[in-house]
């Protein structure tokens, strides 16, 4: 018989153990600060902290790993477990593997039963019952909502855990479907998580939440505080350096919006080749929204310079997702600066990889980006035929297409179609058909980010009224452009045009002025700088041509 005193012994070292991990937080390190009370063993706490705090940064890869660490160390480990099948799940993207999801939580083990009775306390029951019905039978849209009522309950039991609060004011954005957002749901995700980053200033849920949350021209002010700091609390996932750039680009704020993504890429290139990643792992998408930013601070070499770099990246991982973006880019380029669109081959997934907006993945298509700057292109040049052949090419993508993705080629086959009908100046044609875009146009939502379809449809409409000296109309559209992207230059320079051409000094030194802010450190030979610049020495007299 084991000696009463060896028992007691044994027992305090167990509950000490227990009470460390229930304890236990994740170390204010670079991925921010989270807590979870769990009956995992203290060796486990470190991966599996981690693991959560990566998860929240949507750093999927690497909170797998994590994850499985843990479960190395504490086989019996039910969240460990948990926490690896959250992985499969990517809210804001509308994705979901369920394969791999059902696959993690069937190594704790085979049923949701037997899965629960290893869930030693009622809180972790609770977050594998939620897990259950998220990657359980149904709809994607009913497993949803199971889910996001599942982690309500949870959070109203456990008001005090910020884990639990933060991922139900996720799974609220997660109810959102790409064209039908609804800003109740936004806000309500956002009040909830307002309260989490206030009580814990370096949660990175809750700051990456809310970017999410704040994500449009209107709200984004509001974002600006999570912005500001969330790239500080978690410097070591990519996700986090480049999420503060939602709220920039939705502010015009094209300096921090750079920065931000630069970050981001190098941050990417050195995670992969750290843990031995394909390049094909390393983040486009942050590398894609530079890119963007530099064309909107006027610096089109250095806009070229990343171009560069994206040609040689897709080189290296032989196609896929950096094909697609890089397609995306070429023809963003050549519609930007007016030089000739560069064809690309991309793979025919339809996909410039993923979005990370609220809405979702947008269905970028890299041929009907490509085909549009060659219309643009086209038209430019006054070539009628290669505007008709790539607009018909453009109208055929459209053709059939539904849903979301489906409005975006429209508006872009309208644009094309129209731009067509100008290389003939069939003008009344074309201004009808430009006004058919912008109202297809008006029924998306505001972008996250550099727009899609690439040639916003108000900055469209309004060039073309411009150069036919319809000075009202174009100056209306340019504004309206602007309250869906805010300080984006084209749309800036052309507000500008139009109230000069109008008389109106006043409006145009505004926008004069805005737009020489944005490109204070431009390229010395860029189109319109120097105009800018002339009307605001010259003063009111100055009426330059459109």
């Amino acid at each position: 018989m084991v000696p009463k005193i060896r028992l007691l012994r044994g027992f305090t070292l167990s509950l000490a153990a227990l009470l460390l991990a229930l304890t236990a937080t994740a170390e204010e390190g670079r991925l921010g600060r989270v807590a979870l009370p769990n009956s995992g063993s203290p060796e486990a706490q470190g991966p599996f902290l981690e693991g959560l705090a990566a998860l929240h940064s949507f750093f999927y890869d690497e909170a797998a790993d994590l994850f499985r660490q843990a479960q190395a160390i504490d086989p019996g480990f039910a969240l460990a477990y948990w926490g690896e099948a959250m992985t499969a799940n990517h809210p804001i993207w509308q994705e979901v593997d369920l394969e791999a999801a059902r696959a993690a939580l069937a190594k704790l083990s085979p049923t949701p039963e037997e899965r629960a009775a290893r869930a030693p306390t009622p809180r972790e029951q609770g977050l594998l019952a939620a897990a259950e019905v998220l990657f359980g039978e149904g709809t994607k849209d009913e497993r949803d909502r199971a889910y996001s009522q599942a982690m309500q309950r949870l959070a109203e039991q456990h008001p005090d855990d910020h884990e639990a609060t933060a991922f139900y004011a996720l799974s609220l954005q997660g109810l959102q479907r790409s064209g039908a957002l609804d800003l109740r749901l936004q806000m309500r995700s956002g009040a909830i998580l307002e309260e989490v980053l206030a009580a814990n200033p370096r949660h990175p849920g809750a700051a990456h939440y809310l970017i999410h949350a704040y994500d449009d021209p209107v709200h984004a002010p509001l974002g600006l505080r999570a912005a500001r700091v969330y790239s500080a609390i978690a410097p070591a996932a990519h996700h986090a350096l480049h999420m503060p750039s939602h709220i920039f680009a939705q502010l015009g704020m094209w300096d921090e919006a750079a920065a931000s993504n630069r970050a981001a890429w190098k941050a990417s290139v050195a995670w992969t080749e750290r843990r031995g990643h394909p390049v094909g792992k390393r983040d486009f998408h942050s590398l894609s929204w530079l890119h963007y930013a530099e064309l909107q601070r006027g610096r089109f070499q250095d806009a070229e310079a990343v171009l560069g770099i994206a040609r040689q990246a897709t080189e290296a991982a032989g196609g896929g997702r950096p094909a697609s973006t890089l397609a995306l880019m070429a023809a963003r380029h050549a519609v930007e600066t007016g030089a000739a669109p560069a064809a690309v081959a991309a793979p025919g997934d339809g996909h410039a990889g993923y979005s990370c907006g609220a809405m979702g993945g947008s269905g970028e298509s890299p041929e009907a980006v490509q085909l549009f700057a060659a219309s643009h292109g086209a038209w430019r040049r006054g070539d009628f035929e290669a505007a008709a052949a790539a607009s018909g090419s453009l109208v055929g993508l459209a053709i059939g297409a539904e849903g979301h993705s489906g409005k975006q080629l429209r508006v872009m086959a309208k644009q094309a179609e129209a731009l067509s009908a100008l290389a003939v100046r069939v003008e009344d044609v074309a201004l009808a058909l430009l006004a058919e875009a912008v109202d297809i146009e008006e029924d998306l939502d505001p972008p996250s980010g550099p727009p899609y379809p690439i040639k916003p449809a108000h900055e469209l409409y309004g060039e073309v009224l411009l150069e036919l000296g319809r000075l009202a109309e174009a100056r209306e559209q340019f504004e309206r452009s602007l309250l869906r992207t805010p300080n984006r230059t084209a749309s800036l320079l052309g507000a500008a045009r139009a109230a000069a051409a109008q008389g109106d000094a006043e409006a145009a030194r505004a926008h004069y002025g805005k737009l020489l802010a944005v490109w204070h450190g431009a390229d010395a030979d860029l189109p319109g700088l120097a105009e800018a610049r002339a009307f605001l020495d010259r003063g009111a007299d100055t009426r330059p041509a459109s």
